[in-house]
């Protein structure tokens, strides 16, 4: 076996030694080289990254900060590791429907089984302290969407009266309407401090045009005794007359009507039509009011109608292409 101590043969001696008879690459030679060198490098150092390359690096990246956040927003296993600010600690939106101080429950919700968005479902709250320490108070509930920051009056401010009692709690009830899915947080006022909160995953509605119905002489759209509107079709751009019809008691049909929409697989809340909406028999109907509507695009829409802020019902269109 060869080793480091064993002597070189003749021929590699020969290759240690350059061919030519004198050197061929001087020390001037060397000294140009290493010079052009450091130049090159200079010039390589100063040079800058083309504008083009630049765009498209800072392209790439914001699309990938959009992807991470929008993954962020639709996880809630991800919000518990990564909390970003905007929209609070991960915490705040987790969804509970009670709520306690140091161990103790304080404050409870209770929806409709069929809650959805777009539809009034009514819900219980229950505040665990007795009437005798909260009777005379005032109560509010505001409610806001995690996704969007919208914003409503669940409950607007009330006096609690004795016949809110219950054995050892005190009761209240709200129409429960909310315009989109997603995770509302509930924040729950006794006179000017907060009682406690609740978060509730909303679910989305059937987006299954509403059915047809007949009321008086007239063929209409929405939810029988309930609410409709008269329906020529709706086309993309072009606004049309359409007669409301509304069926309740007196005083839940009077006031300022909003008429709102939003388009399947969006989140845009926009304004329709508003106006005053009194009790007048007509058509079968307890009110009716005619309205001037257009959407601006082609598809799904939920039209909601609210009255004095609070949400009484919606109807979902199919609406044409021009």
């Amino acid at each position: 076996m060869k080793t480091e101590y064993d002597p070189q043969p003749d021929w590699l001696q020969e290759l240690a030694s350059p061919p030519f008879n004198e050197p061929m690459f001087t020390e001037k030679m060397k000294s140009d080289v290493l010079e052009n060198s450091a130049n090159s490098f200079k010039f390589r150092k100063r040079r800058r990254t083309p504008m083009r390359l630049l765009s498209l690096t800072t392209g790439i990246l914001a699309l990938l900060i959009i992807v991470a956040v929008w993954e962020w927003r639709e996880s809630p296993a991800l919000q518990q590791v990564i909390q970003i600010k905007g929209w609070g600690n991960a915490a705040d939106w987790t969804p509970h429907n009670v709520y306690a101080e140091n161990g103790t429950d304080k404050l409870q919700a209770l929806q409709g089984g069929d809650y959805a968005a777009g539809s009034p479902a009514g819900a219980r709250w229950n505040l665990f302290t007795p009437i005798q320490e909260l009777e005379g108070k005032t109560i509010r509930i505001s409610a806001v969407h995690r996704d969007t920051g919208t914003t409503l009056e669940e409950l607007a401010e009330t006096v609690i009266t004795s016949d809110m009692a219950y054995d050892d709690f005190t009761r209240v009830h709200s129409r429960f309407a909310l315009p989109l899915s997603g995770l509302w947080r509930f924040e729950v006022m006794v006179g000017q401090e907060k009682y406690g909160d609740i978060v509730i995953d909303v679910p989305d509605s059937s987006w299954e045009p509403s059915p047809s119905f007949v009321s008086g002489n007239y063929a209409m759209i929405g939810v029988e005794g309930r609410l409709g509107f008269i329906h020529p079709g709706l086309v993309a751009g072009q606004p049309n007359k359409y007669m409301w019809h509304f069926w309740g008691r007196d005083e839940e049909l009077t006031g300022d009507l909003d008429i709102t929409a939003v388009k399947k697989d969006t989140t845009e809340i926009i304004e329709v039509f508003r106006s005053k909406l009194r009790p007048g028999k007509h058509n079968g109907a307890d009110a009716t009011l005619p309205t001037t509507m257009s959407l601006p695009s082609p598809g799904l829409w939920r039209i909601m109608t609210s009255i004095d802020g609070q949400l009484f019902g919606s109807v979902i269109v199919e609406v044409d292409a021009p």
